[in-house]
Formats: C-alpha cells, sequence, structure tokens
C-alpha cells in the first residue's frame, strides 16, 4: 500500500507532511482491523462503536489518492492500479486455499477446503481468509468509478451524487440489509451486502481530492484541526446517527467520522515529523500495512498461533504479538518478492 502510494500519487509526493500523517493512519487502521479480527470478541464490543472507523476510513483514503488516476483517463495507470489491486486478491485466494487444504489432509482439521470452495472464495473473498471482502469490493468499486468517468465525461460527479443519495436511501430505508440478509449467504453479504454501505466513503475520498481539499483548508489548519476532533469525539460519545441495521460499515456517522480521522492525520503538527531519526523510524515502521491487512488473518486465525496464549486468549498483547508477526512475514516477502509484481502481496 505505502509502495503505491509514493509512485502512483504525485498529490502525496508534493506534501511530505500529508504522506507521514497517512503512513501513520494507515499503521493505526491496520492495527484496528488486527483488532477487530484476533480481540476477545466479549471485550471487543466495548469498543465496536469506534472500531468500525478504520474500513470507512480506508476506502476513502483509497481513492482519495487514486482521484488523479481515475480522470487521468491514461490507460497505462489504470491497468497498473487493477494490477495492484487484482494480483493480491487472485494470490491470496490461492495461498489461503492451499493453507487450509493443508489443515485438512496434514493436520487433520475440519475446514472448508474443497476446489468448489476455493472458486466462492475468489467471488466474495470471504471464506478462506475473510479480509480479503474488501479487497473485492474495492476492485469492484474501481471498475465502476472507471465506467462512470468514462461513459460521463462532463457530469460524472453528477452521477457519483445520485449515487450517494441512492446507497443512502437503501441504507436508511433498510431495503440493502433485508436484501442481503434474505438472499444471500452469511459469506456472500458479508462482501456484497457491504457495497451499498462503502461506496458513500469511496465517493467522498473522490470529492475531497477533486475539490483539492488540502489547498482549501491550508489557511485554516488548526481550526480544522479541531473541529475535526471535536466532531469525531462528539459523534463516538453521544452515537449520533447510529440507528441503522447494516454489515458494520454503513450509515453517514461512519462517513463523516472516516472524514474526520483523514482530516486530523493529514494535519498533524509538521513538527513533530521535522525530526530525521524520529522520520525516518516512523518511515520504516509504517511500511508493509497492505502486507499486514492480508495476512493477520491467516497468521492470527492459524493453529499455530492458537497454541500461544495470548493469541489464544485474544488479548491486546496477543494483537500486537500478531500485528509484529505479519510485518515480518511481509518484510520477508518482500524481500523475495519485491522486484516482481507480486510484491504487491506485502506493501
Amino acid at each position: 500500500m505505502t509502495e503505491m502510494i509514493k509512485k502512483d500519487y504525485p498529490l502525496i509526493k508534493k506534501n511530505s507532511k500529508l504522506n507521514i500523517g497517512i503512513r501513520v493512519l494507515r499503521v493505526f487502521l491496520s492495527f484496528m482491523v488486527v483488532m477487530d479480527h484476533i480481540y476477545n470478541k466479549k471485550e471487543l464490543k466495548k469498543y465496536y462503536y469506534i472500531l468500525y472507523y478504520h474500513i470507512p476510513t480506508f476506502f476513502l483514503i483509497s481513492f482519495y489518492f487514486t482521484h488523479k488516476t481515475f480522470i487521468s483517463f491514461n490507460i497505462k495507470k489504470i491497468k497498473l492500479r487493477l494490477e495492484r489491486l487484482l494480483i493480491p486478491y487472485f494470490s491470496w485466494c490461492f495461498i489461503s486455499w492451499i493453507i487450509k487444504n493443508f489443515y485438512f489432509y496434514v493436520l487433520n482439521k475440519d475446514v472448508r477446503h474443497s476446489f468448489k470452495d476455493f472458486l466462492i472464495n475468489l467471488i466474495n473473498g470471504h471464506i478462506f481468509n475473510v479480509v480479503l471482502w474488501f479487497q473485492n469490493i474495492l476492485i469492484l468499486q474501481t471498475v465502476i468509478f472507471i465506467i462512470i468517468i468514462y461513459l460521463f465525461r462532463l457530469n460524472y460527479i453528477l452521477v457519483f451524487q445520485i449515487l450517494l443519495i441512492i446507497s443512502y436511501f437503501l441504507q436508511y430505508s433498510g431495503v440493502n440489509h433485508k436484501f442481503f440478509k434474505k438472499n444471500f449467504s452469511t459469506h456472500s453479504r458479508s462482501t456484497y451486502g457491504r457495497f451499498v454501505e462503502v461506496i458513500p466513503h469511496s465517493i467522498t475520498g473522490f470529492f475531497l481530492a477533486s475539490m483539492d481539499i488540502m489547498k482549501l483548508i491550508k489557511n485554516k489548519k488548526l481550526n480544522i484541526f479541531l473541529v475535526s476532533i471535536i466532531i469525531l469525539v462528539a459523534i463516538s460519545k453521544y452515537e449520533i446517527f447510529g440507528e441503522l441495521k447494516s454489515f458494520k460499515y454503513g450509515g453517514i456517522r461512519l462517513n463523516i467520522a472516516a472524514f474526520c480521522i483523514f482530516i486530523v492525520f493529514s494535519l498533524l503538527p509538521s513538527k513533530i515529523f521535522k525530526i530525521s531519526l524520529l522520520n525516518k523510524f516512523i518511515m520504516q515502521i509504517t511500511n508493509y500495512t497492505g502486507g499486514i491487512y492480508f495476512t493477520h488473518y491467516l497468521i492470527g486465525k492459524g493453529y499455530l498461533c492458537k497454541s500461544i496464549y495470548y493469541v489464544k486468549k485474544g488479548t491486546f498483547l496477543g494483537c500486537i504479538f500478531i500485528y509484529l508477526i505479519s510485518y515480518i512475514v511481509s518484510l520477508i516477502g518482500n524481500k523475495i518478492l519485491g522486484k516482481t509484481k507480486f510484491k504487491h502481496l506485502f506493501i
């Protein structure tokens, strides 16, 4: 993910402070994902109201930094974008399937492992390694954005606005939740039931980039920074806009939260990053967030890690352990495959 940002998006190249702020944000969000999947579920319920900010924010920043690629009509750049999404998706689907077969045939564990399961997993990205639903929807949304921008070159903003309104109507009317709950399996609705829920976050990121939000607020940074924190605290503490049946990531509240989180980390005081050693340290520890996202579930839910006390108990320390192991695996994987297209499995 971080490598992709450095290569593709001149918007982030021109602002190193924003670059580092977003890199730090990616670490924060990635650890929240680890918490979501690994931490003790009973304890996790205490924090669920703020935990689900992570995925909406990921979608927002993803489409914020791909805005220029989308509107460039540059086929080469668009192909590279799709390549960076498709290679890790299909690769991790295959790797996850191999791991499940190892569990079934070697460790004699009762897990889904058939070729039919593999094909279904390719469709929904949620059977073997549940985190792949995100990549699945990211690919789908990317294709839809490209089609809309290509077909409605002069009016694509209006089309996105209409899509945003339709999305919230389907969410708050309950139509989306009811439809997928009734007609789709658990794994499929956990992917495609979320499409309508997360599309507003992606559109918001795209809109923020199109209006050049960082330039727009450059003379009011401190005020915007403080207001964003206040709003974030308020909607979290008082559960504003919270009554909604969803598949975890729906509603205006999460969209507002994602926006505020993005602004806060983008506007972190520049003095924090002027210390050379600190800067280098941050650049190092914020690498491989993509690899951590793809590997942490396989590692944290693997039978080897289940035998380790802290991981088995789903403690906070266990989550840190899984994050670090995932970081090391991604580091090694990138060292081995870093000069090939398979580097996208880890960056």
